[in-house]
């Protein structure tokens, strides 16, 4: 059975996606666990930049961002765009303060 994305606005269906049978999904678990083997044994700064990047991506896109955040959860698109624009600030803060949290 596909799985749907509702726009809880007007119960539209904005998209489909095919849902995975057992062997898709454990070999996508399988994968995800091996990446965070990977990640857990990257040095601290190198998490870091990753992160810092993920900040910088989340502020370039904010704007289109907000318009799937208002079509998925029908937030409004001013606040949709603030959100984006706080999980961007949220990234570079945990980046530039990673070492020493950890």
């Amino acid at each position: 059975m596909p799985i749907a994305t509702t726009n809880p606005a007007t119960g539209e269906t904005v998209r489909t996606f095919p849902a995975l049978d057992a062997a898709a999904l454990e070999a996508r678990i399988a994968r995800a666990a091996s990446a965070f083997e990977r990640w857990r044994r990257a040095p601290v700064a190198e998490r870091a930049a990753v992160v810092r990047h993920a900040g910088d991506i989340l502020d370039r896109e904010r704007d289109a961002l907000g318009r799937i955040m208002t079509l998925e959860m029908g937030k409004p698109l001013k606040a949709a765009v603030e959100e984006a624009a706080k999980c961007a600030s949220g990234c570079r803060y945990y980046a530039e303060h990673a070492e020493a949290f950890l």
